[in-house]
């Protein structure tokens, strides 16, 4: 299944936060470290550090506007506010060093159970929004981890 939101972090009342996900940008990168070196005979050695089984960098942009109640992300559970999902994805951003729940746009929470540590945040007026029609684009990257921060 492949569904046209995100959920992120949990409102007051505990229910699932949900997002509409721009189409082509949802991306999630897993990253290894390695090194190389020469070695007789023209061998190459690489050595390689995994930052960890299966764990994912997610990264997006999301769409932020006040949906129609006619609309498919509305009817979705998209009902927010424009300036709400603004105060929403702020409030999750500030949650410094703390796991945040997650479910991805294939309907999946992050492999190691964890959450997410929402790591950066970037906010894009697109120049088809107007004074009548507020549309903001926020990109934003969530960094899976395993274990407690330090």
């Amino acid at each position: 299944m492949l569904y046209s939101y995100i959920q992120l972090d949990k409102d007051g009342g505990n229910n699932p936060i949900k997002y509409a996900i721009q189409s082509d940008s949802y991306l999630r990168d897993w990253t290894r470290a390695f090194t190389s070196q020469l070695s007789a005979s023209n061998i190459m050695r690489l050595n390689f550090v995994d930052r960890g089984p299966g764990i994912r960098k997610y990264t997006m942009t999301l769409i932020l506007e006040t949906w129609d109640t006619n609309s498919v992300p509305y009817k979705l559970g998209i009902t927010q506010t424009v300036d709400q999902q603004l105060a929403s994805l702020e409030a999750s951003y500030a949650k410094v060093s703390t796991q945040l729940y997650f479910i991805d746009p294939l309907g999946n929470p992050p492999a190691l159970s964890t959450g997410v540590y929402f790591t950066n945040y970037r906010q894009i007026i697109p120049k088809y929004a107007t004074n009548g029609k507020v549309i903001i684009q926020a990109e934003i990257e969530l960094q899976e981890a395993a274990g407690i921060t330090i």
